[in-house]
């Protein structure tokens, strides 16, 4: 899902370039004036389809952050198994319990990072629009202060002799066409490709720092309690 915010940014990003030319690029000078053709009649409507993708982000962003304490809890939970484990004299238990948590604790750190990757893309999507939407604004004040619109027959006489530019609000639909196929694509390979928890522990279990922490323990444990 990181994937496709990251690819939502490029193609925002590269969309405004190719229609606005750099003077108007995202963060650019905007030199010139833009005519209403060159926005396009349905650029408020693609903004605001881009404004309910940063929401999508948004509460991507609030699953990952529960993904990430339901697997705080879950290394808590197996800490406690494995001390009440060894406190009872069950070795092959606490080493289970030892071995669940090392693990959960790796698909917490992925967990995590995957939250602050996605924290960042998120807010450099929200930044991108929030300029792409200040560059529109811009543009209108410019063209209703310096560029009275051009009469019917000058502009079909304009259409005329230079090829149709795509407008703004044409090539941000593009773009997030490209987008919502991207997504199809993504969410059948993760589909595909993802191995269930029980498959990754198996390839990532580590017995040698499952028997250390099992020492530990025993060592923490076997201590009187002052």
């Amino acid at each position: 899902m990181n994937d496709l915010f990251k690819k939502l940014n490029v193609l925002v990003r590269a969309s405004v370039n190719e229609v606005l030319g750099e003077d108007h690029a995202i963060g650019g000078a905007r030199r010139r004036p833009l005519s209403p053709e060159k926005l396009g009649k349905n650029i408020d409507r693609e903004i605001a389809s881009l404004r309910t993708r940063i929401n999508e982000a948004l509460a991507y962003e609030d699953e990952l952050q529960r993904r990430a304490q339901t697997l705080q809890n879950e290394v808590a939970q197996w800490d406690r198994q494995a001390d009440d484990a060894v406190a009872a004299g069950n070795e092959p238990q606490a080493r289970r319990a030892i071995e669940q948590m090392q693990l959960a604790q790796q698909r917490l750190a992925m967990a995590e990072a995957d939250l602050r990757e996605h924290q960042l893309v998120t807010q450099e999507l929200i930044q991108r629009v929030n300029q792409l939407d200040a560059a529109v604004a811009d543009a209108r004040r410019a063209q209703e202060a310096e560029q009275p619109e051009p009469s019917p027959p000058q502009a079909a006489v304009e259409e005329a002799q230079y090829p149709r530019v795509p407008s703004l609000s044409e090539v941000l639909r593009e773009a997030q066409d490209k987008i919502a196929h991207m997504g199809d694509i993504i969410s059948a390979k993760e589909e595909v490709q993802t191995p269930p928890p029980s498959v990754q522990a198996a390839e990532v279990a580590d017995e040698q720092r499952v028997e250390d922490d099992l020492t530990a323990r025993r060592q923490r444990l076997s201590k009187p309690k002052s």
